[in-house]
């Protein structure tokens, strides 16, 4: 047998395939179809993270109604019970809430309205009796 590879007696024929035209149309239509996906997505997170992902949603963002301008009412005293300190605040728009330590474990809530200053109420925090 002399000769070099691939030069025999008979020669070899590939099998024909055919709908090959077919897959290599398919094989590009779906390597297209992933490189916009992923474009698209990478616009979507962009607009995401800069904020303006509101319309993404598929409903109208809410509008927040326009607050008043705030009103100025002084110095106001704030009584707070005898012997407490605030561990922590919490604030929105119209409210202030106080976290407050009481004399002894007894932890309380003070709610304030921010437009006037004056407390609202305190909610007193009890363990439940249930409980060990």
């Amino acid at each position: 047998m002399a000769g070099t590879i691939g030069q025999g007696g008979t020669p070899e024929k590939r099998p024909v395939v055919p709908y090959l035209g077919a897959v290599k149309v398919a094989a590009v239509v779906m390597a297209l179809m992933i490189v916009a996906g992923i474009g698209i997505l990478g616009v979507t997170v962009a607009k995401r993270v800069g904020g303006a992902g509101g319309e993404a949603s598929g409903g109208a963002a809410p509008v927040a109604a326009p607050l008043a301008a705030p009103t100025a009412f002084g110095d106001v005293p704030l009584r707070l019970p005898p012997r407490a300190r605030i561990l922590d605040m919490a604030m929105d728009q119209r409210r202030l809430v106080l976290h407050l330590q009481l004399a002894g474990r007894d932890k309380a809530l003070m709610v304030i309205d921010l437009e006037t200053g004056r407390q609202l109420g305190t909610i007193r925090l009890e363990p439940d009796p249930l409980e060990p």
